[in-house]
């Protein structure tokens, strides 16, 4: 990064909300109005619909997928990327339109700009200009001026991690958070796992409580990396159909390992309650206010008298609340934490604080798993447990 994040922080916020503001109609005059988008789902075509509305020219889409090559959206050609950017990579913006876990913006820059595209931007300006349509959408789903607003913790957050590679990964983050920037965002990992062997091992007497097990794929992951002779999983869920495959998963097991893995099901929280939860057997089950009626139980409560050596959460955007009320299993027994920060805009920041507050000697890593932004987990481990180098 050219600037510092102590440097980017010093931003009024006047002109932080004057950006928001006015980035996107800034890049349109720039360039006469004329675009090209690049990506035709769901955002693109979301997209062509803002900006006509705004008196954009959307010239073409552009899509990695060749199958789409050739036909039209709502009188639109969909172009190939090499096609687009001859016809217009100096005279249009290329809005990179692709918002999934398997798009890396770095490599999409990369290759439009070898093509000779000179003017290429992610999707942000088109989600802080329409935010009531946008922003609800994990790490972007604040403004950025809401950022800057607590700029003292976003650089507490940054002197905490315990290796270069995770504090690369943490400034990137906050420059695609702060500025629409993803081009610092790492590539495509080795390996994606919530059990990286450079950290941490798991093996003889752990405990692993997941939080939202799914239908238990992290637990695949962990018996696939030859992890069998742990002392028990307690596999927490609150999505009933999730649940149901969750136990039909341990039941195919071997009993040796079945009998260890314990299906829980419920919610995770600050306190005990019930709440209703939308059961759709997707990943990205979460509390909806018209959902299904289940209890909510602090991790204090679940295991006052149960030890533990290692918690991973994965629970679209209740983690905060999770690790509050787990507060005292996480002094007494001080278990390796596997934590995801990128369900909303400040969790890389505040999840990390807090479990610096809860447990201030432990190592803090991060590591980013799918596409921008998508995935990245932080680890906080105990320095008993971290790998040496």
């Amino acid at each position: 990064m050219s600037q510092t994040l102590a440097e980017m922080l010093q931003e009024p916020l006047a002109s932080v909300k004057h950006r928001e503001r006015h980035a996107l109609e800034e890049k349109l005059a720039a360039h006469n109005g004329r675009v090209v988008l690049f990506g035709s789902g769901t955002l693109g075509r979301r997209a062509l619909d803002l900006l006509t509305g705004l008196g954009a020219h959307v010239l073409a889409f552009t899509d990695n997928n060749s199958a789409a090559w050739g036909t039209t959206i709502e009188g639109v050609p969909v172009l190939s990327p090499e096609e687009a950017s001859r016809l217009y990579g100096k005279e249009a913006v290329f809005f990179v339109t692709i918002w999934n876990d398997h798009h890396w913006y770095s490599q999409t820059l990369a290759r439009l700009t070898t093509l000779g595209c000179t003017s290429i931007s992610t999707y942000a300006p088109i989600f802080w200009r329409f935010p009531d349509t946008f922003l609800t959408l994990l790490l972007l789903n604040e403004p950025p001026h809401r950022l800057y607003g607590e700029a003292a913790d976003v650089l507490k957050a940054e002197t905490i991690w315990a290796d270069e590679e995770s504090l690369d990964i943490y400034r990137a983050n906050i420059a695609w958070r702060a500025l629409g920037d993803a081009s610092k965002l790492p590539g495509p990992p080795a390996t994606w796992t919530y059990f990286p062997r450079d950290l941490f091992r798991l093996g003889h007497g752990d405990v692993l409580v997941d939080c939202g097990a799914f239908d238990g794929d992290s637990i695949r992951t962990l018996l696939a990396d030859g992890c069998d002779d742990f002392a028990a999983i307690y596999a927490i869920e609150a999505d009933t159909v999730s649940f149901e495959n969750l136990k039909s998963y341990i039941a195919s097991l071997p009993p040796a390992i079945g009998a260890k893995i314990k299906p829980v099901e419920c919610a995770i929280g600050e306190e005990r309650c019930v709440l209703r939860f939308e059961c759709s057997g997707s990943l990205t089950s979460t509390a909806s206010e018209d959902g299904t009626l289940v209890d909510c139980i602090p991790l204090d409560e679940l295991f006052a008298g149960k030890s533990v050596t290692m918690i991973k959460m994965d629970i679209e955007g209740a983690e905060h609340g999770a690790l509050l009320g787990g507060r005292e299993t996480i002094r007494r027994d001080r278990p390796i934490m596997a934590v995801c920060v990128y369900h909303t805009q400040n969790d890389i920041w505040r999840l990390p604080l807090l479990l610096s507050s809860i447990m201030p000697d432990y190592r803090f890593f991060l590591r980013a798993y799918e596409g921008d932004g998508f995935q990245t987990v932080c680890y906080a481990v105990p320095p008993e447990r971290v790998c040496a180098a």
